[in-house]
């Protein structure tokens, strides 16, 4: 029938508190969502001002509209407004510690700062969800039957020591009792002692009733025999009441047996109604606690958010089979359709507006690739062998070279005030983007196979041969380049077929037209794989990452978007379009905010939110 249905059982203890400093805690239920909070206050009058503040707090989440996430976000920060204020009248010598939590459904959020803890024991393990020095980020996972959380300032945890596993196994019904005991017979003055306790424990539901077969397939049963005796014990009290004739005794025997039999179907139809009311209940809520999951998880952990609302997607569906008409589950389900893109981080663009046309800069020039550095662009068209470069600041161009200097021409990266050529007859060339001078780096060379890219990085150049499989590297020497060294390391081996971009930010990525990303660093095959995407890659064109962006990009033509990773593959969100399925190559100014896109002769952009 799905999860077991939990419930949080909560004890407290608090030390001996002063007038100057005073640790206290807070736990509060409403609806489905349970506030807890530790704190620790040093100012004068603290014990009182602390009562009353934590009572406030308490007041200010259950009144705040939004995700439990979100309302801890706002509590947290009416905290911090409000115990700064306290210790800016309290004093140099006032502080404060403070740890939120919300636990709605089984998704626990924590939020804090400061001489607090909070401690994790599940399977007899203990695991520290927030530590002292901690930053105030907020933080949330799922809590299981059986889980024990405690929430205390450091100096109870100093206070317990060794004994702090020892005092969390303790039955949670002497808990207070034990540990009580404890600082009371301790000498210490025991200030600032305050914990919350918390349990997660299986409701004692009665379920006897309820058979182990799902609702759609259960069939009703009709007991003859039952039926037949009622009816018979029936007619045998009520012979003295029976017509005399034969006709009527039968006709009377069969109302009486209509009678029996519609009482025992509607108690059939009671407890199908009890079960299948049990059912969606379960399943509507599980549904809601995955959801808020997912919003609490959206910018923590995209991947896990992702799993988290297809799961609620999917059993809400579920519970909608049960009770089609039935306005929660249908309002719940409207939330998640409107709030996905959100989770998600997805947003659809329709307007591109146009950066650039480069029929402007020289007549039917037309290129492939785009190849970023600082704030300029720079582009080869290898039909006409014209290469140009575009300040995007100041949005003016110029034209570097031409056919005579790069000859067959086919790929060029810009690196700072140099930008790199591969020609076929030529060479590997080196352009100044200053002074407009070409100069050659290496002539065409024998041991080179098909060469597939070619990227200026850190002053070095990176050849990427998909004939070799290999990357060869150029260092920059006193008054010129270095012979080609082969980047990968001898025990390193790569299928560099059907490559379609290389990029590099200290790591080099290789995008595959297949979709797939190598990862190489300092020689070796290093870890990429996708994961959380919200649909497989489709004919990719290109893919963008420098030492300047935080994420990498890829873009997805055949799904008409661009995917925003990390730079280890996993999703943290994307952008749709109808011109991404027809753009060839993209670049990123993460600082301004951009995403340029090549389409031929034009360069668009895009607002990078």
């Amino acid at each position: 029938m799905g999860d077991a249905v939990m419930k949080l059982k909560i004890a407290q203890i608090i030390g001996l508190n002063t007038d100057q400093k005073a640790a206290q805690v807070s736990s509060a239920v409403r609806v489905d969502s349970t506030f807890l909070a530790v704190l620790q206050l040093v100012s004068d009058d603290a014990f009182t001002k602390g009562r009353q503040a934590l009572s406030e707090l308490e007041d200010f989440f259950f009144e705040f509209e939004g995700s439990p996430a979100e309302k801890l976000n706002a509590t947290f920060k009416e905290a911090n407004q409000k115990f700064e204020n306290l210790s800016a009248k309290g004093g140099p010598s006032s502080g404060w510690d403070l740890a939120l939590s919300v636990i709605s459904g089984k998704v626990l959020y924590l939020i804090g700062q400061g001489q607090v803890e909070v401690y994790l024991q599940r399977a007899g393990k203990l695991s520290s969800l927030l530590s002292v020095g901690a930053p105030s980020q907020l933080v949330s996972g799922f809590i299981n039957i059986g889980d024990r959380l405690l929430f205390a300032t450091k100096t109870l945890i100093n206070f317990l020591g060794e004994d702090l596993e020892k005092v969390l196994n303790l039955p949670l019904e002497t808990f207070e009792e034990e540990l009580e005991g404890k600082i009371g017979a301790s000498e210490s003055e025991n200030q600032g002692l305050a914990a919350l306790a918390v349990e997660a424990v299986e409701v004692d539901e009665d379920t006897a009733e309820i058979p182990n077969t799902s609702v759609e397939s259960r069939e009703p049963v009709f007991d003859k025999q039952a039926v037949f005796s009622k009816a018979a014990a029936i007619f045998s009290k009520a012979k003295m009441y029976f017509p005399k004739s034969g006709r009527g005794r039968l006709i009377l025997a069969v109302i009486l047996i209509l009678i029996v039999a519609g009482g025992i179907g509607y108690k059939y139809k009671v407890s199908r109604d009890r079960e299948k009311n049990f059912a969606f209940g379960q399943s509507y809520q599980q549904a809601k606690d995955n959801f808020e999951a997912a919003k609490g998880l959206a910018s923590l952990n995209p991947a896990d958010a992702k799993a988290k609302l297809d799961s609620a997607k999917d059993i809400i569906t579920k519970a909608l089979i049960l009770k089609p008409k039935n306005p929660e589950a249908l309002n719940l389900k409207k939330q998640i359709e409107e709030e996905e893109p959100a989770i998600l981080q997805q947003s659809a663009v329709s307007d591109f507006p146009l950066f650039l046309d480069l029929d402007l800069v020289k007549k039917n020039f037309r290129a492939q690739k785009l190849s970023l550095s600082g704030s300029k662009l720079l582009l080869l068209d290898p039909d006409v062998k014209t290469l140009i470069t575009v300040d995007l600041a100041k949005k003016n161009n110029q034209i570097l070279a031409g056919s005579e200097q790069l000859g067959e021409a086919i790929f060029a990266s810009l690196n700072g005030n140099s930008a790199f050529v591969y020609s076929k007859d030529k060479g590997i060339l080196k352009v100044d983007t200053t002074k407009s001078k070409v100069s050659s780096v290496s002539k065409t060379d024998s041991d080179w196979g098909s060469i597939a890219d070619i990227y200026g990085f850190a002053g070095n150049i990176y050849v990427l041969d998909s004939g070799k499989n290999m990357i060869w590297k150029y260092l920059p020497t006193a008054d010129s380049y270095s012979d080609k060294r082969e980047y990968l390391s001898k025990t390193t081996k790569a299928d560099f077929s059907n490559i379609l971009r290389m990029q590099i930010e200290s790591s080099i990525y290789i995008l595959k037209s297949g979709g797939e990303i190598l990862r190489f660093t300092k020689g070796d095959k290093d870890n990429f794989s996708y994961s959380g995407l919200p649909s497989g890659v489709k004919d990719p064109k290109s893919l963008f990452v420098s030492s300047d962006t935080d994420n990498l990009y890829v873009l997805d033509s055949g799904n008409s978007r661009v995917l925003i990773l990390t730079k280890t593959g996993a999703y943290k969100g994307q952008i749709t379009g109808n011109k991404f399925a027809a753009v060839s190559d993209l670049v990123v100014d993460e600082v301004g905010k951009k995403v340029y896109l090549l389409e031929g002769s034009k360069i668009y952009s895009v607002d990078l939110k």
